[in-house]
């Protein structure tokens, strides 16, 4: 392909294959990742490369080049080469061995300092997430990666009005209630800022440090007809974290987005709490009472020992679960044509999720972080062989999922039968995003139950005395 050699595949996401390759001329020089587009005259690879060219930080990979490669069809397809980086995804390194609190604050004020360099230079990630940072093998350093949907000013929007263009479980409080203050419009815009992704980094710190997500909780209307939520869910075993981290992963989930604080705020106090020189692994460290906040409750499957959770505590549990996981996955069921990424589903499917999947464990990537799920036909690149493995079980159906008609048809064009039932298909980026969408893989396509959309209540209420 030009002046590169490709070695290897490595993975693929939803928009790109990724390839090990070397300088034709200089096979035994530092390999570089090709990410190669999967439709030709994909423009956000063009997009990506202008974003990574502005960008200069130790935890950004290094733009190389981008362009394009004529298929000997005749189809076009735009490619970006980057720094390769040889490491694991943050959530697989964590689960294969223990690290100290200060190697954790240290990786946090890497990701920081990242984020930093990204908004400071008028950009976004917009994709903020554990399969998103890798641990670099070579000095455990934290990566931040895939810049694929990102946006630096005047940039060329290609995402729908109406769809979240990061993954779901990711998403920022602000975020989902802007949806559901504009869902009958479809027409408003949302604008991700850094107060977003400092959210999303306190998922991603969470969810690495308690092997759980935080959990959105009920939104109510207020007088003027504007939705609010009071509180963000966080899991009992944030208890167990040093309050050295606790703390500010629990300021970064602030419902309230100006309580957040600033990334160079999270900076100092990571590299300042990385600095001491006693290291305790994070797996042993004592249980810690939870900063006092109104706006912070806690989860989990479990009481901690001799805590027992509330009655208050056990039914917003029950009501974050039954209310908002719709909306906190809605993007992750939106059925989109590749070209163009035209949303052609209905309301009525993206909101047809009652359950969440978003604290079951994550699957473990390769390469850049994309997951593996087809071959690239674009490139003829050998692949890794796979192991001959049993049968994979089909997903069950859930209790009330929509099942096909007398014709094996099911109600949505969007729908597909599985298992005698009707089962949504959404475009998601990688096994992480299955699961919080309350999906489940199978074969390497994601399959999230089709539920039947409740109809509002038509009682009255009684009169008041």
């Amino acid at each position: 392909m030009g002046r590169w050699r490709i070695l290897d595949w490595t993975g693929q996401g939803t928009h790109g294959a990724v390839y090990r390759a070397v300088l034709a001329d200089k096979e035994h020089a530092s390999p570089v990742a090709l990410k190669l587009a999967l439709v030709p005259r994909n423009p956000r690879f063009a997009r990506e490369a202008e974003l990574l060219s502005r960008l200069r930080n130790g935890s950004i990979p290094r733009l190389w080049e981008g362009g394009e490669w004529q298929h000997p069809g005749g189809d076009v397809f735009p490619y970006v080469v980057m720094e390769w980086i040889e490491g694991l995804p943050l959530y697989a390194w964590a689960r294969q061995q223990p690290f100290s609190t200060p190697q954790a604050c240290q990786m946090l004020a890497q990701l920081a300092r990242a984020l930093q360099n990204i908004h400071a230079s008028g950009c976004v990630h917009r994709d903020v997430k554990g399969d998103n940072v890798l641990v670099r093998r070579s000095d455990g350093r934290a990566m931040l990666i895939d810049f694929g949907t990102g946006l630096y000013p005047q940039a060329e929007t290609l995402t729908p009005p109406d769809t979240y263009p990061g993954t779901p479980a990711y998403r920022s409080p602000e975020s989902g209630l802007f949806e559901l203050q504009h869902m009958r419009t479809r027409a408003e815009r949302y604008r991700a800022g850094p107060a977003d992704e400092l959210y999303a980094l306190g998922v991603t710190a969470c969810r690495w440090l308690t092997s759980e997500y935080p959990r959105f909780t009920d939104p109510e209307k207020d007088a003027q007809g504007v939705w609010r939520m009071e509180a963000i869910d966080v899991p009992r075993a944030l208890e167990q974290v040093e309050p050295v981290l606790q703390t500010p992963v629990r300021r970064l989930l602030s419902v309230r987005p100006e309580e957040r604080g600033t990334v160079a705020q999270l900076v100092e106090e990571m590299e300042r709490a990385a600095r001491p020189s006693t290291r305790v692994a994070v797996q042993a460290a004592e249980p810690s009472p939870p900063a006092a906040s109104p706006e912070v409750k806690q989860h989990g499957t479990e009481p901690l020992p001799d805590k027992k959770p509330s009655a208050d505590s056990t039914l917003s549990q029950r009501r974050a679960r039954k209310v908002w996981p719709w909306l906190a996955t809605a993007a992750g069921l939106v059925v989109a044509a590749w070209a163009g990424d035209k949303a052609v589903g209905t309301l009525e499917a993206r909101f047809s999720v009652h359950s969440s999947g978003a604290d079951r464990a994550d699957a473990g990537t390769a390469g850049l972080g994309e997951t593996v799920s087809s071959t690239s036909s674009a490139v003829d690149a050998p692949e890794p062989s796979l192991p001959v493995v049993a049968a994979e079980p089909l997903p069950e159906p859930q209790p009330g999922q929509i099942r096909p008609n007398t014709k094996g048809r099911c109600p949505h064009k969007g729908q597909a039968v599985l298992n005698g039932a009707c089962w949504w298909i959404p475009l998601a980026p990688d096994s992480e995003g299955c699961e919080s969408s309350g999906g489940s893989l199978f074969r390497g396509q994601c399959y999230v139950p089709a539920l039947p959309r409740k109809a509002p209540s038509t009682a009255q209420p009684p009169p008041k005395p």
